[in-house]
């Protein structure tokens, strides 16, 4: 594991010293097996730093050598902690493969992990992070359950996979911070009702509302940071019996933020516990009908479809002035309306009106 802040990089074999002090008195080997009862094969054994000194040598040695017993202890206690360090550097060193699954470079940008040089020390910060002892740990949390098979639909899943379990693990790690009552379907619903109300607002304002709405509905909203070429904008997963929807900014456009956020929430509802829904990936065949419900519900949350189909039956109107003022008629931002239009190609990405969509940005 990663080396504590301070640690000396060496330690003197208690051995060593315990033979320099006899030398100094003028005493043989033979005769401090005499004066302390201690054998001398044991005694020669501890001069070569392969056993170590219990506290019965140690009471022993004081007697005869005036030399106090915690010295002799805390000596070995430091040399075997020494030994061990460089024993678990090695085995370190071992995971250099699995390091070059993580990002680790960004993970320190991002904060999940402290920075590190060697591949020993990046694979003792990694396992910290993933609360691990070994990869195969990792392997079995990550690499060889649902989420595996989940992450699977995408052409280059294995190579993206660690930035994938990172991204997660950071989220759990946030989990356990969150105070959050039993899901409560109903109660969720007004949540997202109120929380619709939000998209006109800054994320500095609705974020901690948003947050608190959620979780006294049984469920746990998160925004972390997005991994470079990861390319999930959002999941929703149960981790510790909790539904927990967590999202990224991949795109950073408010309408594309609040379009997975209530994707995001009606797979909360689907109830589906052991499925992970990852958003960015290709879905296999028996996901489509749930993701195309989860679209559909975003989709009529965000502008219900009998507005949405008188406004759109006036396409010539569609021009910055009159899409603000449909977007006020119905209480969301613009940018929503011009997300959705666009997607729909009813106007190309190079309109004017694209500029209503606002980006958000990590403080």
């Amino acid at each position: 594991m990663s080396k504590p802040i301070n640690t000396p990089t060496y330690a003197t074999p208690p051995g060593d010293t315990l033979l320099e002090t006899i030398q100094v008195l003028g005493m043989s080997q033979i005769e401090l097996e005499s004066r302390t009862g201690i054998n001398k094969k044991t005694i020669n054994r501890i001069i070569k730093g392969k056993e170590p000194i219990t506290q019965k040598t140690a009471l022993a040695l004081e007697k005869v050598l005036k030399v106090p017993a915690h010295f002799w202890l805390n000596m070995d206690n430091r040399y075997r902690q020494h030994l061990a360090r460089q024993a678990e550097e090695a085995t370190m060193s071992a995971h250099a493969d699995w390091v070059k699954h993580f990002p680790y470079s960004e993970m320190v940008k991002l904060r999940f992990v402290p920075p590190a040089t060697t591949a020993g020390e990046k694979a003792g910060r990694l396992l910290e992070f993933f609360s691990v002892s070994q990869p195969e740990g990792w392997r079995q949390m990550y690499a060889e359950d649902e989420l595996a098979l989940s992450y699977r639909k995408t052409a280059k899943a294995q190579d993206k996979l660690g930035a994938l379990s990172a991204w997660l693990r950071q989220g759990e790690i946030q989990v356990d911070a969150v105070a959050c009552g039993d899901f409560d379907e109903s109660a969720f619903l007004k949540a997202i009702a109120a929380i619709r109300g939000f998209t006109t607002e800054e994320p500095k304002t609705f974020l901690p509302k948003m947050k608190q709405l959620c979780a006294e509905a049984g469920v746990i909203y998160l925004l972390v940071p997005e991994l470079p070429g990861l390319g999930i904008s959002g999941v929703m997963r149960w981790y510790r019996g909790k539904p927990v929807i967590q999202q990224s900014l991949l795109f950073k456009s408010n309408d594309h933020f609040w379009f997975t956020f209530f994707h995001e929430a009606k797979h909360v509802l689907q109830k589906r516990k052991k499925d992970i829904f990852l958003e960015g990936v290709n879905a296999e065949t028996e996901d489509l009908q749930r993701e195309e419900e989860a679209n559909v519900f975003a989709r009529h949350w965000l502008i219900p479809e009998a507005e949405w189909n008188r406004f759109v039956g006036e396409v010539a109107k569609m021009e910055s002035a009159a899409i603000r003022s449909f977007a006020k008629s119905i209480q969301v931002h613009p940018g929503i309306v011009v997300g959705r239009i666009m997607r729909e190609k009813l106007l190309p990405y190079s309109h004017p009106a694209r500029h209503l969509i606002t980006k958000f940005i990590w403080a």
